[in-house]
């Protein structure tokens, strides 16, 4: 109510004038030419307060929307690891369990150093090898998405804003820069009335804007979730088809 009343205030010392904005003849609301007559340089530092308690907002907002997304990669990160360790848990007590039964069918036809025993040796090492390759490219796929989503994406978007709220704390002393406070101060105060009410505007859509960014983050967290736990099953079945298959031939072995 209080930031209300600082712009109805500047804007009121306006009366019967035209405010010249960006080259636009801006007519001072009737409303508002009733209110105080005259300007007053002490409502720079009010004006710098209310652009300062802007970029607070914004800040805060900024750092919930931080806060959420880290949040984010952080489960996910942990639900990722969690998977993989499952399968490869799986993959190398499977790996384990057939090489100990190749090795006992292998002292029990005395042939350790059968090729075809060798041959089944070396084959379990390798699906095993291809299995870690295919989860590493499963995990740098995943960690590729969320680094898409997040650094080409996300944090961009938060960063410039960032940087255009962090320009509010400077506008009063921006606009002192370049007038002449003195003669001009009311189309100062006025031009820094309707620039604060753009900024609220701007702020609100550019706000909903970085959450509407968020929440096609977590839309893309819950593809790529689903996707890595696609890969990470698959993975697991098809090492324990293929090496249930090897098992059953080097039980053949003769």
């Amino acid at each position: 109510m209080w930031q209300k009343l600082v712009l109805v205030t500047v804007l009121a010392s306006f009366a019967c004038q035209q405010i010249v904005l960006s080259k636009k003849i801006v007519e001072v609301p009737e409303a508002v030419k009733k209110v105080l007559p005259h300007a007053d340089g002490a409502l720079l530092a009010e004006f710098d307060s209310l652009f300062n308690r802007l970029h607070y907002n914004v800040d805060y907002k900024l750092r919930v929307l931080r806060m959420n997304q880290s949040l984010a990669i952080k489960n996910l990160n942990a639900q990722f690891i969690s998977r993989f360790g499952i399968v490869i848990t799986e993959i190398q007590q499977e790996k384990l369990r057939v090489k100990d039964l190749i090795l006992q069918h292998a002292l029990e036809i005395d042939g350790t150093q059968s090729p075809c025993i060798v041959a089944a040796n070396d084959e379990a090492i390798r699906q095993a090898t291809q299995a870690a390759a295919d989860i590493s490219l499963a995990a740098e796929l995943a960690y590729a998405d969320m680094a898409t989503a997040s650094r080409v994406f996300f944090y961009p978007q938060v960063q410039a804003f960032q940087n255009s709220s962090t320009d509010l704390q400077s506008a009063v002393l921006e606009k002192l820069s370049r007038s002449n406070i003195v003669t001009d101060l009311d189309i100062v105060l006025a031009e820094l009335a309707y620039q604060y009410e753009g900024e609220e505007d701007k702020v609100e859509r550019v706000l909903a804007g970085v959450e509407q960014e968020l929440e096609n983050f977590q839309e893309v967290v819950n593809n790529v979730r689903r996707e890595v736990w696609a890969m990470a099953d698959s993975i697991g079945r098809n090492f324990v088809f293929n090496i249930q298959m090897l098992l059953e031939e080097a039980l053949q072995c003769s």
